[in-house]
């Protein structure tokens, strides 16, 4: 017999599995730091985030939500909780407060989270009621002015438009790292 075929043999399957074995969940992706060696000097003084601790920090949220939160769908990668930890200075129980609410608003307002298509905005857009500025700030950040005068009201969907072009933003700009230090 081939060293290949008895491995295949002795290797288990899923279809092999019986249902009280069940296969680990997949490891989460490792997080690897790209904040500048400046950035990281601020994270340290401003927001309590020490490199050496980092991983350490997010394992001990990931335990939590395991713990606590057993049947909560959310993504337990290390850049994901990072976000959390970082929000709330490195504060595990404010981290998780925070990550409990996120999951509540994405729930609370589907409209806003699922299925969004740029032309429920398109109206919004373009009154001028939110207006990214063409320069950033002098840390770098992009400013963003908001022209109540310019709301246009007449559509009823307005709301969940509106709501769509502060959210959407705001969720995506914490997908940066760099971000989450200012």
């Amino acid at each position: 017999m081939s060293e290949e075929s008895d491995s295949l043999r002795t290797s288990p399957s899923v279809a092999s599995l019986s249902e009280n074995e069940l296969l680990p969940p997949p490891e989460p992706p490792g997080y690897v730091c790209s904040l500048t060696e400046e950035l990281v000097t601020k994270a340290r003084e401003e927001l309590q985030e020490k490199p050496e601790w980092r991983l350490r920090d997010v394992q001990a949220l990931r335990d939590m939500v395991r713990k606590e939160y057993p049947n909560l769908s959310t993504s337990l990668d290390d850049a994901f909780l990072l976000r959390f930890l970082r929000a709330r200075k490195f504060d595990y129980d404010r981290a998780l407060q925070l990550l409990i609410n996120y999951h509540s608003c994405r729930r609370s307002w589907p409209e806003v989270f699922n299925n969004l298509k740029p032309s429920a905005l398109k109206d919004v857009l373009a009154s001028g009621f939110l207006t990214v500025l063409p320069h950033t700030d002098p840390r770098g950040c992009h400013v963003v002015c908001i022209r109540p005068e310019k709301y246009p009201p007449w559509k009823e969907e307005g709301n969940t438009a509106l709501c769509s072009v502060l959210t959407v933003p705001l969720s995506r700009s914490c997908m940066s790292q760099d971000s989450a230090v200012f």
